[in-house]
């Protein structure tokens, strides 16, 4: 019975230890951002799927299944916390910069910047641990 415990546990530690690389986590928080307001619209998944080509020199191809990969994970993703841990530990301070200005084209893609959208973005922006003054740069210099 106690190896029983043991295997189920050790399983769970395995998964839970498992670390994505920083596009994969890049890719869930700005799915976390389009899925703010409860919708992911078709023309949000183009726009991330287009920055990921434009920003992070993806070709197409590997763009859809960065984000049919991000969505996937984001769905089964009860926190966001080791991705968050991903992208500080390995992304400089203007990359981060550079991420939060991706979430707010995204958050602009539709035309339309929900409240919940917003307040993901600032809160992503925290604890990015970036400046407030940042945060509002990005929003008003964005699209």
């Amino acid at each position: 019975m106690m190896n029983l415990f043991k295997k189920i546990f050790s399983k769970a530690d395995n998964k839970v230890n498992e670390i994505p690389n920083t596009n994969l986590s890049c890719a869930i928080l700005l799915i976390e951002v389009s899925y703010a307001d409860f919708n992911i619209s078709d023309i949000e998944i183009n726009s991330i799927i287009n920055l990921f080509v434009e920003k992070l020199n993806l070709s197409k191809k590997d763009a859809e299944w960065l984000s049919e990969e991000a969505k996937s994970l984001h769905a089964d993703a009860n926190c966001l916390r080791k991705y968050i841990k991903i992208i500080n530990e390995n992304y400089s301070n203007l990359q981060k910069k550079d991420l939060i200005y991706m979430a707010w084209e995204i958050a602009r893609a539709d035309n339309v910047v929900d409240k919940h959208e917003e307040h993901r973005i600032r809160k992503l922006s925290e604890l990015l641990h970036l400046n407030h003054s940042d945060f509002i740069k990005a929003k008003i210099n964005t699209k």
